[in-house]
């Protein structure tokens, strides 16, 4: 899963770089920026735009990786972390070690490292969705927007799924919301720049992430990790008669109303409209309970992108990860409250302990199409999937956000960790 998740990174990231030829050049064309991220392709509205990106919801091949990737790639030192194998959607490690181990560190296993994004400050809610664009987006878009809540959400989006879709994800642009990457077609791959704007966020899809995978998303693309500290088990509604719409919005109410310390950053997602109604009930208790709810960049009070502080502030001229080695942080820890309700083992139980596991929405849901970063596969995946637009769609001068960069990037990352 993980070669795939790179194959399908790198991939997306070549595509979200082809941008139409009217577009300005956000980076010097000598940059290691525009190496990594070469233009190409045409505009959304162009009928064979679709054309100039990998396949929704497939690896690209190991042979469509750009040269400047992998360059990238051998420039960096990597963890001495084997690629994974899938053991009924475990990732398993070579001499059976386990993969809570510190030197592992997967998330699967409850482990996470003080460099992921996971506990956000007390009383901080870092509001996040997954697998946009998808059939409940725009109803969340709508809600946000008549709520005043665009501009506090962080959407994980699948490359794939952009493809399909671009105006849904040049609304969330314009709408004031933070574009990330969570892979190409969420089994592991997706990444893209956005009117010049590189992604600086990434969730890997079923939170499948080691120290192998965090250092190649880290080095090559300057991708940061996000995870969950509680999952709300949504996607299985319809899926699982174990989990029903009272049940989840119970663990919510849970997580809403007991302590604020660490903060929340609860995995939800936009699929439909059991995902989207469920947080549409639980957002007033968001509020209500004076939680501070915030995108994942100002939760952490970093920049939105690599090289801009947010959708409309002007674009600068930056490096991926400074062209420096990236090693993840030596610091890890296995979460004490990593369980596996929503994950891909059959427990079936709407539980309010729900957290730090791998999301089997990730796998049967048919619109997961994200970033990629599997440490459970047979080749480690660090997949980017990041929204694209030159400006906002609301701006006067040119409503239409630009997507063709951003989808670019949402395929390729799979051979990377192979």
């Amino acid at each position: 899963m993980f070669a795939d998740a790179i194959i399908t990174l790198l991939i997306t990231l070549a595509s979200v770089s082809a941008a139409p030829a009217f577009e300005p050049r956000w980076q010097p064309a000598d940059s290691h920026v525009a190496d990594l991220f070469k233009r190409g392709g045409s505009d959304p509205s162009d009928p064979n735009w679709a054309s100039s990106y990998p396949a929704s919801g497939a690896t690209p091949p190991s042979s469509s990786i750009p040269a400047a990737w992998l360059s990238k790639l051998a420039s960096i030192s990597l963890p001495n972390v084997q690629p994974s194998t899938q053991n009924n959607g475990y990732p398993t490690y070579a001499n059976g070690e386990s993969g809570a181990d510190s030197t592992i560190c997967s998330f699967t296993y409850g482990c996470t490292t003080s460099d992921d994004l996971f506990n956000p400050p007390a009383g901080v809610l870092a509001l996040t969705f997954d697998d946009g664009p998808a059939a409940g987006s725009d109803q969340l878009y709508t809600f946000l927007e008549q709520n005043g809540a665009s501009a506090k959400a962080t959407h994980f989006m699948i490359g794939g799924s952009i493809l399909g879709n671009p105006s849904m994800m040049q609304r969330a642009f314009g709408d004031g919301g933070l574009i990330a990457v969570h892979t190409w077609s969420h089994p592991y791959n997706h990444l893209g720049p956005h009117g010049g704007r590189l992604p600086l966020y990434w969730r890997p899809p079923f939170g499948d992430v080691d120290n192998r995978v965090r250092a190649i998303a880290k080095g090559v693309f300057g991708l940061e990790t996000v995870p969950w500290n509680q999952d709300s088990a949504d996607w299985a509604i319809g899926n699982n008669p174990a989990y029903t719409i009272s049940g989840v919005e119970a663990s919510m109410d849970g997580w809403l109303t007991g302590s604020k310390s660490p903060g929340l950053c609860i995995l939800e997602h936009e699929l439909n409209n059991n995902t989207v109604g469920v947080f549409m009930a639980e957002y007033p208790k968001m509020v209500s309970n004076g939680w501070d709810v915030k995108t994942v960049a100002d939760a952490w009070s970093m920049d939105w992108y690599q090289n801009a502080d947010s959708n409309t502030d002007t674009v600068t001229s930056m490096s991926i990860a400074g062209g420096s080695a990236a090693s993840t942080n030596a610091s890890s820890s296995v979460s004490a409250s990593a369980s596996s309700s929503a994950s891909a083992s059959a427990s079936s139980s709407t539980s309010a302990s729900v957290s730090s596991t791998s999301s089997v929405s990730d796998v049967t849901s048919p619109t997961s199409v994200s970033i990629a970063a599997a440490s459970g596969s047979a080749k480690a995946a660090a997949s980017v999937s990041a929204a694209a637009a030159a400006q906002s769609s609301k701006s006067a001068a040119n409503p239409l956000v630009t997507v063709s960069g951003w989808a670019t990037v949402l395929g390729l990352v799979a051979a990377l960790v192979v």
